[in-house]
């Protein structure tokens, strides 16, 4: 995994005095009362001074530390190193051990801790923050244990500008499951078209909400090769003549199959209308007798009209592309690439989780800092 961050610093003799009492009184003037000296966990500092301030107005007292000190007795810079190690992919003892090499305080406990606190502290950040329109949202899911037990992980992202908005835990990829997920990606920010892979569940969402579908053509193009193999294959096997109604014959369906594969992956403008037509010379073929295995000619009349049903799916980048400035690829890349990165790449590294609450964590942490690289946001989480 690669990450670009910037550490948190520590400027001993740099003091952020509030602009008003932290008591709530409404004082905005202190008087500077005492200083004590801190002992520090730090790679370059071993002490530093913390100021005691007086508010004037309700007489009270409170602390004020050096920037990049807290009251923690380790320094956000070495906390921040600390929480960059482990998501990097070191265990937390591995951490402890890398820390101690240097001769840095921290255990696996301190590590833990910090790395919890961080991605706490991405949840409320989010939260705090106002929700804004985002017309295209790309959403996945995928799996990790913990504790032994599968755990999915629901992802949506900005299609178009590739920024989280959202990392949740669900029940499975059912449309019960992702049903109150996408409830709030619509109510929050205005989702008005989906882009997700072509699991069924998302086709049942979308309609039910109300917003346009766009299905990864490339999720397509493997379903519909797979699925045109099986067909092929078994159409080499096969002795006997099409059912009654069926208008082709053995070596005409396997150059339709090929034929489909094609045309699915090209996307013709008149792509629906040939499926269709395709379908006529399929519709007679009989659903099979109950217990019974479906014919070839019926698998092939039933992958047809998913194909055609599915189409303006399959082909709404092209009609949004040509509407608008703002470009999609037809995939749901933006959204695979963050489970890569911000998910699996980590996990990979791992034996398991042992709180749901840390699968989320992590991922919050990882995605934040990503989309941070330019700042110092370390230094945000740790002091939030």
């Amino acid at each position: 995994m690669r990450l670009r961050v910037r550490l948190p610093e520590v400027r001993p003799n740099e003091y952020a005095i509030p602009l008003n009492c932290p008591y709530g009184c409404g004082g905005r003037y202190f008087a500077l009362h005492d200083q004590c000296h801190k002992t520090l966990g730090d790679p370059t500092y071993q002490a530093v001074q913390v100021r005691r301030y007086k508010c004037v107005t309700c007489r009270r007292s409170f602390r004020v530390h050096p920037t990049g000190v807290s009251q923690h007795h380790r320094s956000q810079r070495l906390r921040g190193i600390g929480v960059l190690l482990y998501v990097l992919g070191l265990s937390y003892g591995g951490v402890a051990d890398a820390l101690a090499a240097f001769g840095w305080q921290g255990s696996r406990s301190t590590i833990y801790r910090d790395v919890q606190d961080a991605g706490e502290a991405v949840t409320r950040l989010r939260r705090q923050q106002p929700k804004r329109k985002v017309q295209v949202v790309s959403a996945d899911a995928t799996y990790v244990l913990c504790r032994g037990e599968e755990v999915t992980v629901a992802v949506a992202l900005d299609a178009l500008a590739g920024e989280v908005l959202e990392v949740e835990l669900v029940e499975g990829e059912s449309a019960d499951a992702l049903r109150t997920f996408l409830q709030r990606l619509q109510t929050e920010y205005g989702m008005e078209v989906l882009v997700s892979d072509d699991q069924d569940s998302y086709k049942v969402l979308a309609d039910e909400l109300g917003v346009a579908h766009s299905i990864c053509r490339a999720h397509v193009n493997r379903n519909v090769a797979r699925i045109t193999g099986e067909l092929a294959q078994q159409a080499l096997h096969l002795d006997t003549s099409p059912p009654p109604g069926v208008t082709r014959s053995r070596d005409e369906m396997l150059a339709d199959l090929e034929y489909c594969q094609l045309l699915i992956a090209l996307r013709p403008p008149d792509g629906a209308a040939q499926l269709s037509q395709l379908f006529r010379h399929y519709q007679a073929a009989p659903s099979p007798p109950r217990g019974e295995k479906a014919s070839l000619w019926y698998r092939f009349r039933l992958a047809l009209l998913r194909w055609s049903n599915n189409w303006q799916r399959l082909t709404f980048d092209q009609r949004w592309n040509r509407a608008h400035d703002s470009h999609l690829d037809g995939t749901n890349n933006v959204a695979e690439r963050a489970i890569g990165r911000w998910i699996k790449e980590r996990y990979r590294t791992m034996r398991s989780y042992k709180r749901r609450a840390s699968v989320l964590n992590l991922a919050h942490i990882i995605s934040d800092l990503a989309a941070h690289s330019d700042q110092p946001r370390l230094a945000h989480l740790l002091a939030a």
